[in-house]
């Protein structure tokens, strides 16, 4: 059996809304986390902006949440795609755990994620959720952009293997979901992981279906590539995708029943939240019955802090809008 200090858990925060889907997927994680429900955690605010609401912190003590801030960027200070792996790296330094999780705020646990457990031979997991911006092959329209980013990370492309997705079970080159994923430390993936980040933003290349969306997720695999390292795919039961968009296409009751985690997006948001609790009540109650009297989810930052957070977010979209003419999109 596994030891809760053996594997250590890192998330992003930042002041608004953030604050709030990151604490309550702490709560979820220690409720229903199983063994992995004592883990340590370490929460990251990993660029410039407001400080998190007393409220947000006094929680992390409750919770047993270690925090830190970040202060200052080597570039790209706007990319928020890049708070992921600058986050790793932070907790890489802070923890001396064997095992790192990633964990996106937007997720909810309501079971025991037992398949993050790496065995001897594994040195990585992730899910391959969907097919989104992968490719399939030489005709599809993703190939040319997947064919110039491992030009620029120096990776041939063939050989990124197949694997085949969760939601759709279509045969793609390799690209994984970032919404959670767990690796050996000893390998210092995370450095991997923030230098084909930054490779790919310096290449200016971006992808003429996502723009520079799912850099972060593009990167995961070419790092995990790159590293060597040894993998295995999580099922869908540990990156369940929830949300007002695909609903209607991909929602099935038997499988949201056999979730452990589930990829929620915006379904906790006011405008969906009624859905949400309906499905919970017939797949997991006992996790609906926790949810219903906290409410949908809402911005609980002071009001100070949300005007400083607007006018930081209008700066950092302009310096994006910036990066983004002077790409090259393939």
């Amino acid at each position: 059996m596994i030891e809760a200090k053996q594997y250590a858990f890192v998330c992003c925060v930042e002041s608004g809304w953030l604050e709030s889907q990151t604490l309550r997927m702490i709560e979820s994680l220690r409720r229903w986390g199983g063994k992995f429900a004592s883990a340590p955690i370490l929460a990251v605010t990993p660029r410039m902006g407001p400080p998190l609401a007393s409220k947000t912190l006094n929680a992390f003590e409750a919770l047993q949440v270690d925090y830190i801030h970040l202060k200052t960027r080597d570039r790209y200070g706007w990319a928020k795609f890049l708070n992921k792996p600058y986050a790793i790296c932070a907790a890489e330094d802070y923890f001396s755990s064997e095992y790192i999780v990633w964990v996106d705020s937007d997720l909810l646990f309501v079971g025991e994620p037992e398949q993050l457990i790496l065995g001897d031979g594994e040195d990585f997991v992730a899910c391959a959720s969907d097919r989104n911006i992968g490719t399939t092959g030489v005709d599809d329209i993703n190939e040319p952009y997947w064919q110039n980013i491992c030009q620029v990370v120096g990776l041939e492309i063939e050989s990124l293997p197949w694997i085949v997705t969760e939601r759709d079970r279509d045969r793609i080159r390799l690209y994984w979901n970032s919404g959670i994923f767990a690796y050996r430390r000893s390998t210092n993936f995370a450095r991997q992981y923030l230098d084909t980040c930054l490779c790919l933003f310096d290449s200016q290349v971006i992808s003429r279906v996502s723009g520079m969306f799912f850099n972060d997720q593009v990167s995961l695999g070419l790092a995990m590539v790159s590293g060597g390292l040894r993998w295995r795919g999580l099922d869908e039961s540990h990156n369940y995708s929830f949300g007002s968009k695909t609903f209607a296409q991909w929602y099935c009751g038997e499988n949201l029943r056999a979730a452990k985690v589930i990829h929620y997006h915006d379904a906790m948001w006011a405008w969906f939240w009624d859905v949400f609790i309906d499905c919970l009540n017939k797949t997991h109650p006992d996790v609906a019955d926790w949810l219903k009297p906290l409410g949908a989810m809402k911005n609980d930052a002071p009001l100070q802090w949300r005007v400083v957070k607007k006018l930081l977010d209008q700066v950092y979209k302009q310096q994006e809008n910036i990066y983004i003419k002077s790409c090259r999109v393939v």
